[in-house]
């Protein structure tokens, strides 16, 4: 964009947690010429505390979010509270007619995603999700040539969500448990499963599901030393030789951010998040996909394959930007392979972090809602929550429909 901003966004962030702190320094003028951070809030006075110390004394510190959204100056807000805490924030800001941006996911029930997205449909506030992977070169780049009909009509997808870094992100924080998380579909997937409902072109109907905690947990080690739920790594003996000790003091995140983060063991009996699932989804349009997320795989990456009527996609990201797409036509009279290897443009989550920072911008000053996808931001919920569903009853669920069409 021009250096020149046509219109300053005064913002606030709630949740001063590494992410927050993250958006703090994004939305304000040192991150972008056009926002202007103004406020911050948490409710613990320790977090505030160590805020202050990184953003300084010129903006104002509160522990309510009410007062933060009568009492200061911000034409918009963003939600970086832990998951469980997106709903009340989200929709108080709507209702004082803010602009919201929600760290994914957007919240953790069906009935609270009905609300949200019919709240954001009637609030003259432009309301996003932080889905920066839909902004990402390589992810754009794939969607636009599937909308140009270069594979034709997809029937059939697949994505693998490999995350080596699943044992130190969630298997270390004691309260990183299904009563907080409710599951990693939920917390980590909903990236990929956007981007999957997206490249299908379709909203996901139906999903059987099946999923565990084959890794990490069970109490024993690596090496086979009992382990205690007090286990933490800084003072372990093994932490020499553990592929998944952590410095609690300085944890580096695949956002460009370093925090503060637990180090209970990976191995306690305190975990109980399922470490790998595999779907099967149907899709309204008749199509099917298959979505296969791993939390102890070797690489941190996104595959995606999607076969159409007249050739195969392959997607291939990973943070460093190492992108590729590959395009086959074997089955066609004219037998080739075309391939792109779009560029990444700096920032985190393969330049998704800045490129959905400026839509949020573009879309609050040319006052243009995301309507198209906000029900995408309700599938990719629905679809994780009841996914989690058919892990836990072993049958398969149908996902109930958008009631805000």
């Amino acid at each position: 964009m021009n250096n020149i901003p046509s219109q300053i966004i005064k913002t606030a962030v709630v949740g001063l947690g590494g992410r927050g702190l993250y958006f703090a320094k994004a939305y304000s003028q040192q991150g972008h010429p056009g926002f202007d951070l103004r406020a911050v809030c948490d409710l613990n006075e320790a977090k505030l505390a160590t805020a202050r110390k990184k953003l300084g004394d010129d903006i104002l510190y509160f522990t309510d979010l009410n007062e933060m959204l009568k009492s200061a100056d911000i034409d918009a807000l963003i939600v970086a509270t832990n998951d469980p805490h997106h709903v009340e924030p989200s929709l108080a800001a709507l209702a004082a007619g803010k602009h919201v941006l929600v760290e994914k996911p957007l919240c953790q029930t069906i009935e609270d995603a009905h609300q949200m997205i019919a709240a954001a449909r009637q609030a003259p506030g432009i309301f996003m999700i932080g889905f920066e992977l839909r902004s990402c070169p390589v992810f754009v780049e794939m969607k636009k040539l599937l909308d140009e009909g270069r594979i034709g009509e997809v029937k059939i997808g697949h994505c693998f969500d490999n995350v080596s870094v699943g044992g130190n992100y969630f298997f270390h924080d004691p309260h990183r448990q299904k009563d907080f998380y409710q599951s990693l579909l939920l917390q980590k997937a909903t990236h990929s499963l956007d981007l999957l409902n997206w490249f299908m072109d379709s909203d996901p109907v139906k999903v059987y599901a099946e999923g565990g905690l084959d890794y990490y947990g069970g109490g024993v080690d690596m090496w086979g030393n009992k382990v205690n739920d007090e286990r933490r790594c800084r003072d372990c003996p093994e932490a020499h030789r553990c592929p998944y000790a952590v410095d609690y003091r300085r944890f580096a995140m695949d956002y460009d951010a370093v925090v503060e983060k637990d180090d209970v063991c990976v191995w306690s009996n305190a975990m109980n998040l399922n470490d790998h699932s595999l779907l099967n989804i149907t899709y309204a349009n008749g199509s099917r996909a298959t979505f296969h997320e791993c939390h102890f795989t070797s690489d941190y990456s996104r595959e995606f394959t999607l076969t159409g009527t007249e050739g195969k996609m392959y997607g291939y990201y990973d943070n460093p930007g190492r992108f590729l797409i590959r395009i086959e036509y074997a089955h066609s009279k004219n037998q080739h392979t075309e391939e792109w290897k779009p560029q990444h443009l700096g920032g985190g989550h393969g330049g998704g972090d800045p490129a959905l920072r400026e839509e949020f911008y573009q879309r609050i000053i040319g006052n243009r809602n995301a309507n198209d996808e906000l029900d995408s931001a309700y599938y990719s919920t629905a679809l994780a929550i009841c996914a989690e569903q058919s892990i836990d009853s072993g049958a398969a669920i149908s996902i109930p429909p958008s009631s805000i069409k």
